[in-house]
C-alpha cells in the first residue's frame, strides 16, 4: 500500500468539518480516541481520516511523526489554540499560479539541499542539465551543487542555473499535486514560466536563456570596467524614484515596477550606490541587488539583431504554442500568445522596463487567487501583496513561497503545501501518497464517525391541518456582571510628535490655548490653526485636542451645553489626514474615590465616542481631567501626554497618576433583593416591555404592591401581560417629565422600597439635533430629577436606573441614546454620595424587544451581543449593593474584535467572563491583557491593542529580546528590518490581526507607530 506523507517525512493528519464548531468536536473525538488506545500512533489515525471523510470547508491539519506531538496538536484543536504542528484554514476553490522571479537572488549552492531532499527536483534538474550539456556544454547544475568556498558570479552561468533551479522547483510543487492554473513571469523568470506553461519546449528554454545570458554578459567587457553596471530595488513609489534620477548627473534608468513602492533602477554603478546610500540615511528600503548588467534599460537595444533575427532560427519552435495555461509576462504586463513573434518577444523581454505589476493583475483578472513564489528564497512575495491589495473586488488572496534559504530540509516546503491543502477545496491528497510496503492496512476499530451538524429541513406540524409557527425568539443565554474598572498606567507607549489642532468649543478656554502652544515644543510637537490651515494643502494637522467647556451645577444646565455640543457639532474640523481626536473634559468619569461625574463632561464624551463609526480611519478618545484643575501650564503639560500616548481610548489622570477605563468581570457574590425588601415596588414606565419583565421578576419573588408608571396607561396588549402577573400590580399614569404631575404622584404612593427608572424615548436614537437631544433627556435625566426629589422613599428605598450598555461602547448613529444613558450612570454616582441607595445597569439585548428597541439597538446588534433570559438579568442588575454595573449577555471575543476596529481595543484588554456564568460561546475564553499598558508584553494572545500586537510581532520576526525596548517612532527599516523579515511581519499582521499592512508602510520609511497608525485606519 501507500502512505500518505509530506515531502519532509510528516504525517499529514487531515480534520475537518462544515463549522469551526463541528471542528473542534470532531478534534475531541479523535482525541479522545487516541487517548484510549496508547499504541497508537499517527500513521493510522492518518489513513483512516483520508479514506473515511471528505475534506470539508474547515480544516486543521496536523503534521506530525510521532503520537506525542499528535496528542498534543489535537488538544490545540480543541482548545482553538496555537500548535508549531498545527496548520488552519477556510477552504475554498482556488486557481494556483506560479510566479517566477527574475535574477539578483542567486548564490553558489543554491539547489543543493533541494537535490539531495527531493527525488521530483533531482530528476528535472538532471534533465536540463543533460539539454544543457548537449547544446552548449555547460554544467548550470556546478553551480546549484556548489559546496565550498566562493564563486564569482558570471551571468553566462548564473542565468542558466537560475533557470534550471526553478524547473526543478516547479517540478516539486506538481509531484505533490499543486498545478498551476496560469504562470507569471518576471524578467529572466519568463523563461521558465513560458515552459512550464507549454508555451515552449524545455530545449528552447535552454537555448533562450543561455543565448540571453550570453548576450548580457558582454556589456561589461565591452566598456572594459569591471562593476561599471549595477542595479538596486527600493522602496518608494514612481514620483519619488524619478525626483532622485532627476538630481543626479550619473546614469541610470528606472528598469522595473514590481509594485507601487518596489521599483528597481539600473545604470552605472556608482549612480546606484549613491542612491542606495542616499535612500538608507533617509530611513527608506534600498538594496543593491546581484546583478552586474543594466537590465530593462536602453543600453540592451544593441542586442536587437541578435534576439529578433538568429535566434529564431536556432529555435526548435519558431511560434509560441497554444497552452491551456496562460503565462503573464511582465515584458507586456500580458499573456503571451501565439500571435506574438517570439524573437520579438525575448528582445523585449530584456529591453522593456519590467511591469510585474501589471502582469500580477492580468492573472488574478484571470481569476487566480493563489500565487506560489518558484524560489529556493522569496523575493517577489511582498510585491505580490502590495498589487493584489489595491485590486477591487478584494478577494481572499493566498501568496506564499516554496523554501527560504536558510533551510536545511523541506520543511518550509512543507510548510506551503499545508498552506494550500487547508486552503483550497480542490487539493489532490492524492498527490502526498509515497510508495510503501505492499501491505494491507485494516481500518480502525470503533473509529469515530465524523461530527455533524443539526439541520432542519422542514417546519414543525401539528397534525391539525396548519404548520406550526416557527420561533421567533432567540434562546436566552445566562448573564454575567461587568464593572468599569480605571487601572493605573505606570508606563505609556508614545506616539512620535504629533501637529495639534486645538478647539476651544465655547471660547472660554484661551488660557489653556495659550499653554498649549507654550509647552508644545517641549514635546516636539505644532500647534496649529484649524481654522486657517486644511490638510488639503499637505498634512498640516494629525491630531486634534477638542476642549470642553464646563457646565453650570443642575440638570437643566447640563441638557442645554449637552444639546449644543451634540447638536450642533460646530467644534468638529476637517478630518482629513487626522489620525486621532482628542475630547478633553474636566471631572466627566469617577476614577478615584471622591470623584463625582459631571452630567454634562459625562454624557458628551459618550455621545463623542459614537462619532467613530461615522469617520473610519479617525480615532475618537477621550481625557478626562481633575474637575478642580487650575494651573493650565500643568494642565497643557496634562493633554501633550495624552495626544502622544498609544493605545489608550480613554485616559484620566488624577494626582499626577495616568489610568485607562477597562471593562472587568465581576465575580463578587451578590444577593437579589428579599420580600421584604420589594414591599413596595414603582417602575416607572412599567407598562413597556422592560418594565412588565421587572414587574414579573418581582412577582414572582414576593413583591407586595408593584406600581407601573406610564404616560398613555399601557396597550391592551400591557394590560393582558398584567392580568397573566396576577400579583397586586396597578397602573397609574404620569407624565414624569412635569414636576407638578410627579407632586401629585406622589401623594397616591406609600414609602417606596424600589424605585426603577425604566423610562426610555427611543426617538434618542434619531440624528442629534438639539431639540432630538432635549426631548431623549427629557423622560430619561429630568425625569429622575423629579422622581429622586419628589417621591417618597422609604428608610432602605433603592433606586435603579436604568443605562444602555451604549453609555460604555457607543455605536453607529447612538450618540444622543449613548450620552443621555450616560447621563444616568454620572446621576447614580452623584445620588449615591449623597447617601441615596442608587444603582445604574448598563443592560444588554433583552430577549424580546418591540420594534422601537430593536431600532435603538441596531447600531450595536450583530457585534456579539446576545439576548438575556429575564430572571438572570434581574438577579444579575438588581442587588443589594448600590453601585454602577454592565449586565450583559455576549460572545465577548466578537465584541472585543468589533470595537477594536473602533478603536477600543484596550478597553476589553483585561475582560475575562467568568466560566461559571458563561454560556454564550463553545469557548468562554476571552483574550486577556497585562495590568498595565508597556512596551514590554509577554505574550501576543494576552493584549487585544493592535499597537502592541504589532511590536511583538516585530520582536518575534527580528528576534529580539522581549525587554529590549523599540523606539516606535524610527522608521522599521532603520531598526534592522530586511526584506525577508518585513514579510514575516506582514503575514503575522494579517493572519492574526485580520488587518492588510502596507508595503509602503513596511519599506517607505514609516516607523512602528505609523504602521499601528495606519493599521487602525
Amino acid at each position: 500500500m501507500s502512505d500518505h506523507r509530506l515531502p519532509d517525512g510528516t504525517i499529514p493528519v487531515l480534520l475537518s468539518s462544515d463549522t469551526e464548531d463541528s471542528l473542534r468536536r470532531e478534534g475531541a473525538a479523535i482525541l479522545a480516541y487516541c487517548e484510549q488506545r496508547p499504541d497508537l500512533g499517527p500513521g493510522p489515525v492518518a489513513d483512516m481520516l483520508l479514506r473515511t471523510r471528505v475534506a470539508r470547508k474547515h480544516r486543521a491539519l496536523i503534521m506530525v511523526t510521532d503520537r506525542a506531538d499528535l496528542l498534543a496538536a489535537l488538544n490545540a484543536v480543541v482548545a482553538g489554540s496555537s500548535h508549531p504542528k498545527l496548520l488552519r484554514g477556510t477552504a475554498i476553490p482556488r486557481k494556483i499560479g506560479y510566479v517566477y522571479p527574475g535574477q539578483g537572488s542567486q548564490r553558489p549552492g543554491m539547489g543543493r539541499m533541494l537535490y539531495q531532499h527531493s527525488a521530483a527536483f533531482r530528476a528535472a534538474v538532471d534533465e536540463a542539465e543533460a539539454v544543457f550539456q548537449d547544446l552548449y556544454a555547460i554544467s548550470p547544475l556546478s553551480y546549484l551543487l556548489h559546496e565550498d568556498g566562493e564563486l564569482e558570479d558570471d551571468v553566462r552561468i548564473v542565468q542558466p542555473a537560475l533557470f534550471m533551479q526553478m524547473i526543478g522547483l516547479s517540478a516539486m510543487w506538481r509531484a505533490v499535486g499543486v498545478t498551476p492554473t496560469a504562470t507569471v513571469g518576471h524578467s529572466q523568470g519568463e523563461i521558465a514560466a513560458a515552459v512550464v506553461s507549454g508555451l515552449i519546449p524545455l530545449a528552447d528554454g535552454v537555448r533562450v536563456v543561455t543565448i540571453r545570458a550570453q548576450l548580457v554578459g558582454t556589456v561589461s567587457q565591452e566598456v572594459g570596467i569591471a562593476g561599471a553596471y549595477s542595479m538596486a530595488v527600493l522602496g518608494v513609489d514612481r514620483d519619488q524614484c524619478e525626483a532622485l534620477l532627476a538630481r543626479n548627473s550619473g546614469w541610470a534608468e528606472l528598469s522595473v515596477v514590481n509594485s507601487a513602492h518596489i521599483l528597481a533602477i539600473s545604470g552605472e554603478r556608482a549612480m546606484i550606490t549613491e542612491t542606495v546610500d542616499t535612500l538608507t540615511g533617509m530611513g527608506v528600503f534600498a538594496k543593491e541587488i546581484k546583478v552586474a548588467y543594466p537590465a530593462h534599460t536602453s543600453i540592451v537595444s544593441k542586442f536587437r539583431d541578435i534576439l529578433c533575427g538568429s535566434m529564431v532560427g536556432q529555435l526548435d519552435s519558431p511560434v509560441f504554442a497554444e497552452t491551456t495555461v496562460p503565462s503573464f509576462g511582465g515584458a507586456l504586463g500580458k499573456p503571451i500568445t501565439p500571435d506574438l513573434p517570439t524573437g520579438d518577444y525575448w528582445y523585449w523581454n530584456l529591453r522593456n522596463r519590467v511591469r510585474f505589476d501589471l502582469a500580477i493583475a492580468a492573472a488574478a483578472d484571470y481569476g487566480v487567487d493563489t500565487l506560489l513564489e518558484i524560489a529556493d528564497h522569496p523575493t517577489l512575495m511582498l510585491a505580490v501583496q502590495e498589487n493584489l491589495a489595491t485590486l477591487a473586488p478584494k478577494r481572499d488572496y493566498l501568496v506564499t513561497g516554496t523554501s527560504r534559504r536558510t533551510a536545511t530540509d523541506l520543511a518550509e516546503f512543507t510548510r506551503s503545501i499545508a498552506q494550500i491543502a487547508v486552503s483550497n477545496t480542490d487539493f489532490d491528497w492524492d498527490g502526498l501518497l509515497v510508495d510503501g510496503p505492499r501491505t494491507t492496512r485494516l481500518p480502525l476499530f470503533d473509529f469515530p464517525n465524523t461530527q455533524t451538524n443539526d439541520k432542519h429541513l422542514w417546519a414543525p406540524h401539528d397534525y391539525t391541518g396548519k404548520t406550526a409557527q416557527l420561533a421567533a425568539e432567540p434562546e436566552p443565554v445566562a448573564v454575567p456582571r461587568i464593572t468599569e474598572q480605571w487601572v493605573h498606567l505606570p508606563r505609556r507607549s508614545l506616539v512620535p510628535p504629533r501637529a495639534l489642532a486645538v478647539v476651544d468649543v465655547a471660547g472660554t478656554q484661551g488660557e489653556l490655548v495659550a499653554a498649549l502652544r507654550a509647552g508644545a515644543p517641549r514635546h516636539g510637537a505644532t500647534i496649529v490653526d484649524h481654522e486657517h490651515g486644511t490638510s488639503s494643502a499637505g498634512t498640516v494637522y494629525d491630531t486634534v485636542a477638542v476642549l470642553l467647556p464646563t457646565a453650570g451645577d443642575g440638570v437643566d444646565a447640563a441638557v442645554t451645553e449637552l444639546a449644543g455640543f451634540l447638536g450642533e457639532r460646530t467644534w468638529l474640523p476637517d478630518t482629513t489626514g487626522v489620525k486621532d481626536i482628542w475630547l478633553v473634559t474636566a471631572g466627566g468619569e469617577q476614577v478615584v474615590d471622591g470623584d463625582l461625574p459631571g452630567l454634562f463632561p459625562a454624557a458628551a464624551q459618550a455621545g463623542f465616542r459614537c462619532l467613530a463609526a461615522e469617520y473610519p480611519g479617525v480615532a475618537f478618545r477621550h481625557l478626562d481631567l481633575p474637575a478642580d484643575t487650575g494651573d493650565h501650564t500643568a494642565t497643557a503639560k496634562l493633554v501633550l501626554g495624552a495626544v502622544h500616548t498609544a493605545g489608550e481610548p480613554e485616559l484620566a489622570v488624577r494626582e499626577s497618576n495616568w489610568y485607562g477605563k477597562r471593562l472587568v468581570a465581576d465575580d463578587s457574590v451578590v444577593s437579589g433583593l428579599s420580600a421584604a425588601e420589594l414591599g413596595e415596588v414603582v417602575i416607572v414606565g412599567g407598562t413597556g416591555k422592560l418594565g412588565l419583565d421587572f414587574c414579573a421578576e418581582f412577582a414572582r419573588a414576593g413583591a407586595g404592591r408593584i406600581t407601573l408608571i406610564s404616560r398613555s396607561g399601557g396597550s391592551s396588549e400591557a394590560q393582558a401581560r398584567i392580568a397573566e402577573i396576577g400579583a397586586q400590580v396597578r397602573v397609574l399614569t404620569c407624565d414624569v417629565t412635569d414636576a407638578d404631575a410627579v407632586g401629585a404622584l406622589a401623594a397616591e404612593l406609600g414609602e417606596i422600597d424600589l424605585l426603577v427608572h425604566a423610562a426610555v424615548d427611543y426617538a434618542a436614537s434619531a440624528e442629534p439635533t438639539p431639540d432630538a437631544i432635549r426631548a431623549a433627556a427629557a423622560p430619561k435625566i429630568v425625569a429622575l430629577d423629579h422622581l429622586v426629589t419628589l417621591l417618597p422613599r422609604s428608610p432602605h428605598g433603592r433606586v435603579l436606573l436604568c443605562s444602555s450598555l451604549s453609555a460604555t461602547v457607543g455605536g453607529r448613529g447612538h450618540a444622543v441614546y449613548s450620552a443621555v444613558n450616560r447621563m444616568l450612570d454620572a446621576a447614580a454616582a452623584r445620588y449615591r454620595a449623597e447617601g441615596i441607595a442608587a444603582s445604574s445597569v448598563q443592560w444588554g439585548l433583552w430577549r424580546a424587544v418591540g420594534a422601537d428597541q430593536a431600532d435603538a439597538l441596531a447600531a450595536i446588534s450583530g457585534t456579539g451581543l446576545q439576548p438575556m433570559d429575564p430572571a438572570g438579568a434581574v438577579a444579575a442588575g438588581i442587588t443589594t449593593v448600590a453601585e454602577n454595573v454592565l449586565v450583559v449577555a455576549a460572545d465577548w471575543p466578537r465584541v472585543t474584535e468589533v470595537f477594536t476596529a473602533f478603536g477600543l481595543g484596550a478597553l476589553f484588554a483585561d475582560l475575562k467572563v467568568p466560566e461559571t456564568v458563561v454560556a454564550v460561546t463553545p469557548e468562554p475564553v476571552v483574550v486577556a491583557a497585562p495590568e498595565t499598558v508597556s512596551p514590554e508584553m509577554p505574550s501576543p494572545a494576552a493584549e487585544v491593542d493592535t499597537a502592541e500586537r504589532v511590536r511583538f510581532a516585530l520582536r518575534e520576526v527580528m528576534g529580539l529580546d522581549a525587554t529590549e525596548p523599540i523606539d516606535g517612532a524610527v522608521p522599521l527599516v532603520a531598526l534592522g528590518l530586511d526584506s525577508l523579515q518585513a514579510l514575516d511581519l506582514r503575514k503575522r499582521v494579517e493572519n492574526e490581526l485580520r488587518l492588510e499592512l502596507p508595503v509602503t508602510a513596511i519599506m517607505g520609511g514609516a516607523s512602528l507607530d505609523e504602521v499601528v497608525g495606519l493599521l487602525r485606519a
